[in-house]
């Protein structure tokens, strides 16, 4: 049986972009995300910065960003979200470098992430979709013991695909 990875979680904020760049900018980190890779650098500090910023005024949304890094070490492995829109649903996402790929590391994070959701908000759905190619967050997903909901028409930069839609609930 395969050990779970330590790992951090720090606010995702500007600077994290010059650690993260090189491994987002590979095209099979972003194959199956609605953004493609980082045009450049400058392109993904002014995201993060974003991020770090939260929603815009008015969207009545919250932004929750991490970035993932090895506990002890300087390496960044990648981000984790949650977003909370404005009908109450919470969705949640991932992005990882291809070094940390097939290494427990997501499957880690999102438990991680569904503890840090469940101290602030008890018993509330949880979702994440993944595009039906993508069949290693489907694992991971279902190792954080999601459950399948629908199959739904997506849209990756133009292209049209298709998504699985995953909900979990957070213990009260």
């Amino acid at each position: 049986m395969k050990t779970a990875p330590s790992l951090s979680f720090e606010w995702l904020e500007e600077v994290h972009a010059a650690g993260l760049y090189e491994g987002f900018r590979d095209a099979a980190v972003s194959r199956f995300t609605a953004d493609g890779a980082p045009a450049s650098l400058q392109d993904l500090q002014r995201e993060f910065a974003a991020f770090s910023a939260g929603a815009p005024p008015g969207r009545n949304e919250v932004w929750l960003n991490w970035a993932i890094r090895e506990a002890g070490g300087a390496e960044l492995l990648g981000t984790v979200q949650a977003t909370l829109f404005a009908d109450g649903a919470w969705w949640i996402g991932y992005k990882l470098v291809r070094r940390a790929w097939g290494r427990g590391v997501a499957t880690a994070a999102v438990r991680w992430l569904l503890r840090e959701l469940q101290a602030h908000a008890p018993g509330r759905m949880v979702f994440a979709a993944t595009d039906t190619r993508n069949h290693a967050s489907q694992r991971v997903l279902q190792k954080c013991d999601f459950q399948y909901l629908r199959t739904e028409a997506a849209e990756i930069r133009g292209e049209p695909t298709l998504d699985h839609v995953y909900r979990y609930r957070l213990p009260d």
